[in-house]
């Protein structure tokens, strides 16, 4: 659980305090870092776990935490919740979400080509900054077209 650890670390740096419900959701969140969770997926896997106290409004807190220090990755997705994936450590400079989504069993894949990133390249040069977009493909994926 070494991303475990550098999570509670940048959160001591950030003068921030480690509480019960804030290692709960980085739980969650690097024992499956390929996932994108829902806070309500993240409330009902401490609850079930059992492990930690925690109620669903510190879990929003958390994430919503977590997402301004850089530790997870807010996506959202049409028609649902806002979903939330931890980030590796060493963070991209640029992050690109681009995702293939089924629309049978819900699952998400990332996809790993940049499609726009010729056009960003295009509008940094015009002077715009910050940039950041979302592609998501939906359909079947190969287990449920059959």
């Amino acid at each position: 659980m070494e991303q475990l650890k550098s999570i509670t670390n940048l959160l001591r740096v950030k003068g921030l305090r480690v509480t019960q419900a804030r290692i709960a959701v980085a739980e969650v969140l690097v024992r499956e870092p390929e996932h994108f969770f829902t806070s309500e997926e993240i409330y009902s896997r401490i609850k079930k776990s059992k492990k930690h106290d925690c109620d669903q409004a510190s879990v929003y807190r958390c994430l919503s935490a977590f997402e301004e220090l850089g530790i997870v990755a807010k996506s959202s997705f049409h028609g649902e919740a806002a979903r939330f994936q931890v980030l590796p450590t060493e963070k991209d400079k640029h992050r690109h979400e681009h995702y293939f989504k089924c629309q049978g069993c819900d699952e998400i894949e990332p996809l790993e080509d940049c499609l726009v990133a010729k056009k960003e390249r295009e509008l940094e040069a015009r002077g715009y900054s910050n940039l950041k977009h979302h592609l998501e493909i939906i359909g079947l994926c190969p287990r449920c077209a059959h």
